[in-house]
């Protein structure tokens, strides 16, 4: 077999030497100015490298007249033109007087031209990739207004990038090299710290006095559900892990909103196998409500009459019956249970035009998602949420006559009478501050057994009986997580608050029907 393939390719050797001779005798004979000779000699060559060509595509059972077979194994340069893409960018969208107005740039890129230009700034210093320039060939690199742009296109109308390149004149590869560039960098930005971080004191009673005038309730923060994302890309290895009830493999996202539409909370990446109560297990907010760190937005309202400190959210059924929690009633029983669902299934659309307006104005997430790595879906999908949120806030303040301030919002929720609450209430509220005062003592607590502990004295020592009782931490902890638990998952407390909306919100149905009457 070795000798048939050698005899077989000792013609082409032969043929390619005597190409190689000929071509140096013709540069020789040029060299020394003999271009008649030197004509006859690039003849020569000519035809001996056809032969060579034509040798070899009978080999392979190709016909050597036939040069779109002979095309197929050469791939074409294309020599994009990107002044002429520059010129275009300028004529229609970015120049002094472009075709297209600040609405349409807004409809066609999802962000207005202000957003742009800092998202512009803001990614030439982050990264050299969107720098302009000379690239290693000495021409012009593609400018860095069609990389941004691009992406941006890309993730509004999810098409493929090669819908985009002849407008941009760029190649697939690096629109996609673009696009994740553009992601990774939004989603890591300080635009996130700004646009996409959770709930302050002061965040808290705005969107409290939002809920207040919109819903009529008050200690709404906002409804919390989840969302699943078909993951058309995702590896064959991880169908059993992503695959849920959609027969799909999928990606979930739990968010929290408010009535704006603005995500105070998301977090993406979840296995389409869960369900909304297996997220609710491992979410960050039930940690925070675990640990504390929750409770410092609560302050005092009432509602019905009846006084309440901690702020509450709207979610569906499956959901357990947490004292932060407002749930639906499947079956509602007389008038006042019926008042009461048809509010709430009416107030917890916020959460689903949430989904709605995000899926429409990034088709990319209507689509299967067409990446293979998580990493960079999560850039995606974080970088789409920053952006949604920098344009809800311009929408918001383009409607406010003066700047908000923390010091106004102080002042948003009425006078309550801590006196008037009921004893339990105040039994409770005192529990509480003794937990939390027992809790700061934590640390002082370990720093003195610490300290015993480099004297040589084992306060952990079952003969030390008395120093046991008085430092020990564990069972300090131990009371302390019990007794937040047992208050998260408080059933009377969260039937307390949905009776006390009913009570609301018949009053408020009362007063409505006397002033009907009254006007007509």
């Amino acid at each position: 077999m070795m000798e048939e393939d050698l005899s077989s390719s000792f013609p082409l050797i032969i043929a390619g030497i005597a190409s190689l001779f000929v071509y140096v005798v013709a540069a020789a004979a040029a060299v020394l100015e003999e271009e008649e000779y030197a004509a006859y000699v690039n003849v020569a060559a000519q035809v001996i490298a056809s032969s060579l060509v034509s040798f070899r595509s009978r080999k392979h059972g190709l016909d050597g007249n036939d040069d779109d077979n002979l095309r197929v194994s050469r791939r074409r340069l294309i020599l994009w033109d990107r002044d002429r893409a520059s010129r275009c960018i300028e004529q229609d969208y970015l120049g002094t007087a472009p075709s297209f107005g600040l609405d349409d740039f807004k409809r066609i890129f999802r962000v207005s031209r202000s957003t742009y230009d800092s998202l512009k700034r803001y990614l030439i210093g982050a990264d050299g990739f969107f720098r302009e320039g000379l690239d290693v060939t000495g021409r012009k690199r593609v400018g860095t207004d069609s990389k941004i742009l691009i992406a941006l296109k890309y993730l509004g109308y999810g098409c493929s990038v090669n819908a985009f390149r002849d407008y941009f004149q760029l190649g697939e590869s690096t629109a996609m090299l673009a696009v994740k560039k553009f992601t990774s960098c939004i989603s890591t930005s300080p635009f996130q710290k700004k646009y996409f971080s959770f709930f302050t004191s002061s965040d808290a009673k705005k969107v409290e006095r939002l809920h207040h005038r919109k819903h009529g309730v008050r200690g709404m923060l906002g409804s919390l559900d989840c969302s699943h994302f078909v993951w058309g890309n995702c590896p064959v290895a991880h169908h059993g892990q992503f695959q849920g009830k959609e027969g799909k493999p999928t990606i979930v996202v739990e968010t929290l909103a408010d009535h704006n539409l603005y995500a105070w909370h998301a977090v993406f990446g979840y296995c389409g196998t869960l369900n909304d109560l297996s997220i609710w297990d491992s979410s960050y907010l039930l940690q925070s409500l675990c640990d504390g760190s929750f409770s410092d937005l609560d302050f005092p309202f009432k509602i019905g009459g009846e006084l309440f400190e901690e702020l509450w959210m709207l979610v569906d059924g499956i959901y357990p019956s947490l004292a932060w929690f407002v749930k639906p009633i499947s079956v509602p029983v007389g008038k006042r249970e019926a008042l009461f669902a048809m509010w709430q299934e009416s107030k917890r659309k916020d959460i689903e035009r949430f989904f709605g307006v995000f899926k429409r104005k990034y088709w990319w997430f209507n689509r299967p998602i067409p990446f293979g790595y998580m990493e960079d879906i999560i850039h995606v999908f974080y970088c789409c949420v920053i952006l949604h949120n920098i344009a809800v806030t311009e929408r918001l303040n383009a409607g406010e006559e003066e700047v908000e301030s923390d010091s106004f919002y102080d002042c948003v929720q009425d006078a309550v009478d801590c006196a008037g609450a009921h004893g339990e209430t105040q039994l409770e509220r005192l529990a509480r501050e003794y937990v939390l005062r027992e809790e700061e003592d934590i640390h002082q607590r370990n720093l003195d057994i610490n300290f015993l502990a480099g004297l040589g004295i084992n306060v952990l020592d079952s003969s030390l009986a008395g120093d046991m009782t008085r430092l020990e931490v564990l069972p300090q902890l131990e009371r302390v997580a019990q007794v937040r638990w047992s208050h998260l998952y408080n059933v009377s407390h969260h039937n307390r608050l949905t009776k006390a909306i009913m009570k609301e919100l018949k009053t408020q149905y009362n007063e409505y029907k006397k002033n009907l009457v009254t006007n007509n």
